[in-house]
């Protein structure tokens, strides 16, 4: 074999070397730049959505806190008033102290009375926003409120009894003897960050 042709044979042969290590490093460098952009898609598909994420906004949560104490406040069992003494805490001063004296004379008024059995529960029908600032928040609430001839009491386990003071295992709408529609004002303060109730009344 003459040098001439095996300086051919060695020039072909480095070449091919050549293109397959191009070959390679081609291949090597498409696959990983696929995995970059397969890895950037999944981060962007399990990146919640900036909207995802927004909560509730101030203002909603102090009209949720409106509807939750009004309908709590008007909804109540005879001879019960925790639908108001549970919620002393979210009240201003005066407020507290004008349900205080509101809840003595009640329990004065049932001290000589018998025993009754018939529950009031408020649903929130509607509710819209009168007055919102960063001290100050007044809101329209509207209720639909229901007496049932029924009440819950503990006999060894709570049990809901008629009227009548028998074990009640029915359906308690079909013990509903009045129904009213109330539109309420609920006026708040906002203290120490905290808001308050400061008076509540029907409109």
């Amino acid at each position: 074999m003459s040098s001439k042709l095996k300086k051919i044979i060695i020039i072909i042969v480095a070449i091919i070397i050549v293109a397959l290590f191009f070959l390679i490093s081609v291949t090597f460098f498409l696959k990983e730049e696929k995995q970059d952009v397969i890895s950037q898609n999944n981060q962007q598909e399990e990146k919640p959505s900036e909207d995802a994420i927004i909560g509730p906004t101030a203002e909603e949560k102090v009209k949720t806190f409106a509807e939750n104490f009004t309908k709590t406040h008007y909804s109540y069992a005879w001879g019960s008033f925790s639908n108001i003494e549970s919620q002393y805490y979210y009240m201003t001063d005066g407020m507290k102290d004008r349900e205080e004296n509101k809840v003595e004379k009640m329990k004065k008024g049932i001290e000589n009375q018998p025993q009754k059995y018939f529950t009031v529960i408020a649903k929130l029908t509607s509710s819209d926003l009168i007055l919102y600032n960063e001290t100050k928040a007044s809101f329209k609430i509207d209720l639909n409120i229901s007496s049932f001839a029924v009440a819950m009491i503990e006999r060894d386990t709570m049990i809901w009894v008629d009227e009548n003071g028998d074990h009640y295992e029915g359906n308690i709408n079909d013990l509903i003897v009045d129904t009213v529609d109330k539109n309420i004002k609920i006026d708040l303060v906002k203290i120490d960050d905290q808001w308050k109730v400061d008076r509540i009344e029907e409109r």
